[in-house]
């Protein structure tokens, strides 16, 4: 989380390119909405267990990151072939991954229902229009949205219900988000800055009780 808010963070700043990161969690953890309460029964069972709890910078619901693939895709609405709004972003990023997972042999579609249906807090079992559903088994992808003017951060999962190879799986997902975005992505390891501003990000944010469980940050203390 902190990584993906560096990047956000230093875009604002910069005016940078749109960015994609995939990366999966080690070790499993739960990660919970930036308006989401941490006071629930069902994420109190997994604290009990012994998973680790973040609150995301985005929105959306509780979400556990195990046997699964992460997303972060950070970008100027309208931009760089950037998609217009948040919506269209929401759309375009799930049938990216929808056709990612096709090509990797998984038989999957998109939720079409217009209508919300929330459960127990938990993304998984929450389903939202163009969610990602594998036949047979349910829903394995969501998304979440965080916005300041036009630069958009958006989160999601990928739940790995099926064997898959997850090398290939996201050598596809960087090729559909190619043509989404309309650029030519270079896979690069994060630079100094990006790098020092995750640091301290963790120190005074993701790494605390205050963030995490109560939901108060206030701002990064200058160096």
């Amino acid at each position: 989380m902190a990584v993906d808010e560096a990047i956000f963070r230093l875009m604002r700043e910069n005016n940078g390119n749109p960015t994609l990161r995939l990366y999966t969690w080690n070790p499993p953890a739960v990660s919970i909405g930036y308006f989401q309460s941490s006071d629930s029964p069902l994420i109190a069972e997994y604290l009990e267990i012994g998973y680790p709890l973040v609150r995301r910078p985005t929105g959306g619901l509780a979400v556990l990151h195990e046997n699964e693939m992460s997303y972060s895709m950070t970008g100027v609405l309208g931009q760089d072939g950037y998609p217009p709004n948040r919506e269209e972003a929401y759309r375009r990023a799930h049938e990216s991954i929808k056709e990612a997972l096709v090509d990797v042999g998984l038989e999957v579609d998109m939720y079409r229902d217009e209508e919300l249906n929330w459960k127990d807090g938990f993304c998984s079992s929450s389903w939202f229009p163009h969610d990602i559903v594998l036949r047979g088994e349910g829903k394995i992808g969501g998304s979440a949205q965080r916005r300041s003017g036009r630069l958009l951060l958006q989160h999601g999962s990928i739940a790995l219900l099926q064997q898959v190879d997850e090398k290939r799986l996201a050598e596809r997902v960087g090729v559909k988000f190619e043509q989404l975005l309309r650029v030519d992505l270079r896979q690069q390891e994060l630079t100094d800055e990006e790098l020092s501003l995750s640091e301290k990000l963790v120190r005074e944010k993701y790494g605390t009780w205050d963030w995490n469980y109560q939901g108060r940050f206030l701002s990064l203390k200058r160096d």
